[in-house]
């Protein structure tokens, strides 16, 4: 498999003197660059008393610097046609911006200067913290979110990667000005910081560029991590007038340093991935329950999720339930077939490649593998290790991770 492109990676021991860790991606035939910043921080990384401080910090980032106010961002980028945003993860915080072919600097120099020196006024602090109650109170309306909040409270019960990253509306009215100040000067700085761009990117530029903006921002200290140690709750249950029953299923999987990983992505998929799945053909296609059915999985760094969501009439509720666990329980006891591999492994092949066609797409996989693995997968080796998965391995970790008893979520209404 070959893209055209090469990635260049330089890290702090290798001339930026402690800063960031720059990785990119030139793409010839691009007509954008993308540059992201992402720091090693996010929702399970604060006190219980400092929830929702990385989302709340993403929200006031944009709200104007020492030299630039919120207008004068915006009219800049808005200005290009570009875009810049950020999102906030359990174990990290990114913040990009994508402009067309010429904007490298320009986005560097956007992006430290929110980063580096966000004004942080008391009065963006109380705006803003108004839409971020806003913002949890969509959430909390929405079943689809709230059986999901449901489901990580009872996988993770007492630890924070069970919490929302949002923080809970207690937590965000609580928040300080001078907390998030002091969580931001404290975390926002070298080794917590990988910048990562594709598209028109010069290497050599950025990595001069990315020194000088953000020359003492260093000395800072990797957050550290308390693996889960309380056992999931078998089952969590919230009642709402909602015209649909909502109902998630969990079990905690492989972490994300685990080499079985790959062969249970392969076996998710399998079971509820795509429109072959077992559980789309059976819940949707055969039995008309439910509209959309799905399994997924998601890894931390010293814990993994492997979930399935299903949403139907509340009087079907149970027979969604039955459906759901006879499908998973086949998968665990018998697992899945040549056949099924065959078609996971190359449509895993295929979503990877049509996934990457942007330099926005090809920015975030340097920078959340950068970030997360400290290192960039090529594409080539990442297609040979899904390629040299067996059948055997995919069975018995799906046999492994889903034969335990699930933990059940279910947001409805009662029946």
């Amino acid at each position: 498999m070959t893209t055209g492109s090469v990635v260049e990676l330089s890290l702090p021991e290798h001339g930026l003197t402690g800063g960031p860790g720059v990785v990119s991606e030139h793409m010839p035939d691009a007509h954008s660059v993308s540059v992201g910043v992402w720091v090693g921080v996010g929702g399970r990384d604060e006190d219980p008393a400092m929830a929702g401080a990385s989302h709340f910090l993403e929200h006031l980032l944009f709200k104007g610097t020492e030299n630039r106010s919120a207008r004068a961002i915006a009219e800049l980028v808005d200005a290009s046609g570009g875009e810049m945003n950020a999102f906030t993860a359990k174990e990290y915080t990114a913040y990009y911006a994508r402009l067309p072919v010429g904007g490298q600097t320009t986005a560097v120099a956007l992006l430290a200067d929110v980063l580096r020196e966000p004004a942080l006024r008391a009065a963006d602090v109380e705006t803003e913290r108004q839409v971020i109650l806003e913002e949890i109170h969509l959430a909390a309306d929405d079943p689809d979110d709230v059986v999901f909040d449901l489901l990580y409270e009872a996988l993770f019960p007492d630890h924070p990667l069970g919490r929302e990253v949002l923080g809970s509306a207690m937590s965000v009215d609580a928040l300080k000005r001078d907390d998030i100040a002091g969580f931001h000067d404290y975390w926002y700085r070298a080794p917590n910081l990988v910048v990562a761009a594709a598209g028109a990117v010069d290497h050599e530029a950025l990595v001069t560029q990315v020194g000088d903006a953000f020359a003492g921002r260093t000395g800072g200290e990797s957050p550290e991590r308390k693996s889960p140690e309380t056992e999931p709750v078998p089952a969590r249950h919230m009642t709402r007038p909602t015209e649909a029953a909502h109902v998630a299923w969990g079990w905690r999987g492989p972490d994300r340093g685990d080499p079985r990983r790959h062969a249970l992505a392969i076996g998710v998929h399998v079971l509820g991935g795509g429109l072959s799945s077992r559980l789309f053909q059976t819940v949707r296609e055969d039995r008309g329950l439910a509209y959309s059915v799905f399994s997924s999985m998601a890894t931390y760094s010293d814990a993994g999720v492997v979930s399935v969501y299903a949403g139907t009439a509340p009087e079907r509720a149970d027979e969604l339930k039955r459906v759901v666990a006879h499908e998973v329980g086949e998968v665990a006891a018998n697992g899945i077939t040549e056949a099924e591999l065959a078609i996971a492994r190359e449509g895993f092949e295929g979503s990877l490649l049509m996934g990457l066609e942007g330099s926005g797409s090809r920015m975030s996989r340097l920078g959340a593998s950068q970030s997360l693995l400290g290192r960039v997968v090529p594409l080539d080796e990442y297609v040979e290790i899904l390629r040299a998965v067996t059948l055997d391995q995919v069975n018995t970790v799906l046999a492994d991770v889903l034969a335990p008893e699930a933990t059940v979520a279910e947001v409805g209404p009662v029946t």
